[in-house]
């Protein structure tokens, strides 16, 4: 929530027409900003600089790599989050985190892109990420501070265009440096900075100094506050079947997704080169039919007034698309992944964002705990890969890795008529 003061620099008001969509617009680059350098290092870079490190383990060593690097997201998007929460600046509560996690990220890429061995690839990689969650949590509140209820599917109609637009960005810029990998990370780390600039510029926030607390006191940070962060909220089923829906469905998909490269390589057959090309062509499919997905689903649930059905049949589509490359192990069994996935999660982005800013505990703590649903995303993204591996390891190849992603997506689904204070 912000606060305007006499001496504030001028914010925009969201609740005009104009700011609105201004702040529609800053949330959509916003989005992008911080999906893009993560795209381009997990969905290529990563995963090539790994393949020429260690040639015979690289599956086991990315689902290391992805979980340690998630579980350090996750500490670090709901600690970020909450100190967003506290901070009281002339130029608001998020400023200050959107631009410095970039900066910061963008400063670990230039050891990122130099590692040539895999402990120094995952400690830097890890740092970075870290970083890049400042600018995560802080974008992700953007949306409970300044949008009023009505209007929220449609405006995370634009976080989810956001979510693929950063990550096909990412995987195409991944794709064009998967022979300069080092260049890569520095290009992401680059571009990141230059987004979260132009998102705080583009609807930049009010003077929140004089914002109280909860408690009625000036704002301040202490370690009591950072110890709090990781306190759940309690009495709130809505929230964990929000949470537990976002987990299984990011889990479900991103252990297909977060391998595309290998299964490209080991399951069709393609050479590293070809597969670094397909996986960004891939990309350009899903945002596609994505942005169809994104466009229909979110004006219609605000006209329809409903939330849980749209999510419910993106968890099904989501389905439909890990059983693509099962029944067809070839190009076009990934492709046709890419095709329905894009439709399953522009529709989910859609509208889950708008579900899950409605079943958040309390207005005093919405950066953090958006910050714990964000637990989900980097809580899915590290088991996929550790499930992955343990599913190729069996010795019967990607076949029950599309099976255990179907699976997780159908219970993704079950999740969501649970919630009772959302239609």
């Amino acid at each position: 929530m912000t606060i305007e003061s006499p001496s504030a620099p001028p914010g925009v008001d969201s609740r005009s027409r104009v700011g609105m969509v201004r702040v529609g617009a800053a949330l959509l680059l916003g989005t992008v900003a911080y999906i893009m350098p993560f795209s381009a290092g997990m969905s290529v870079l990563v995963p090539a600089r790994i393949a020429a490190i260690a040639p015979d383990s690289k599956i086991q060593l990315l689902g290391l790599l992805t979980a340690t690097a998630a579980i350090v997201a996750l500490l670090a998007n709901v600690t970020f989050g909450n100190l967003s929460d506290h901070t009281r600046t002339r130029f608001g509560a998020r400023t200050p985190w959107i631009i410095g996690g970039a900066v910061a990220t963008a400063i670990l890429m230039i050891p990122v892109s130099t590692a040539t061995s895999f402990g120094a690839l995952l400690l830097w990689w890890c740092l970075a990420v870290a970083a890049l969650n400042a600018t995560t949590a802080s974008v992700a509140a953007i949306l409970p501070d300044r949008v009023p209820h009505h209007r929220r599917a449609t405006i995370s109609a634009l976080i989810g265009i956001g979510l693929l637009l950063g990550t096909a960005i990412g995987t195409v810029v991944g794709s064009l440096f998967s022979q300069n990998i080092g260049l890569g990370f520095l290009v992401a780390g680059g571009l990141f900075v230059v987004f979260a600039i132009s998102t705080v510029l583009l609807a930049p926030d009010s003077s929140n100094v004089d914002a109280p607390r909860g408690d009625g006191a000036r704002a301040r940070i202490d370690l009591r506050d950072v110890a709090a962060t990781f306190r759940p909220p309690r009495h709130a089923p809505d929230f964990y079947w929000a949470l537990w829906g976002r987990l299984l469905l990011v889990l479900g998909y991103f252990m297909v997704n977060g391998f595309q490269l290998y299964i490209f390589t080991d399951y069709v057959g393609l050479s590293e080169e070809a597969a670094a090309h397909a996986v960004g062509i891939n990309s350009l499919i899903f945002l596609g039919t994505a942005l169809v997905g994104a466009a229909v689903a979110g004006p219609l649930s605000d006209r329809l007034g409903r939330r849980k059905a749209p999510v419910i049949a993106a968890s099904i589509i989501a389905v439909v698309a890990a059983a693509a490359p099962l029944v067809s192990a070839t190009h076009g069994g990934m492709i046709a992944f890419a095709v329905i996935g894009g439709i399953a999660f522009g529709s989910y982005y859609a509208v889950d964002a708008a579900l899950t800013s409605e079943v958040l505990p309390s207005a005093e703590s919405r950066a953090r705990d958006l910050g714990i649903l964000n637990m989900a995303n980097t809580g899915g993204q590290a088991l996929a890969p550790a499930a992955s591996a343990a599913l190729v390891a069996i010795g019967i190849g990607f076949f029950p890795v599309f099976v255990g992603a179907m699976a997780f997506c159908a219970l993704a689904a079950l999740c969501i008529p649970p919630i009772k204070s959302v239609r």
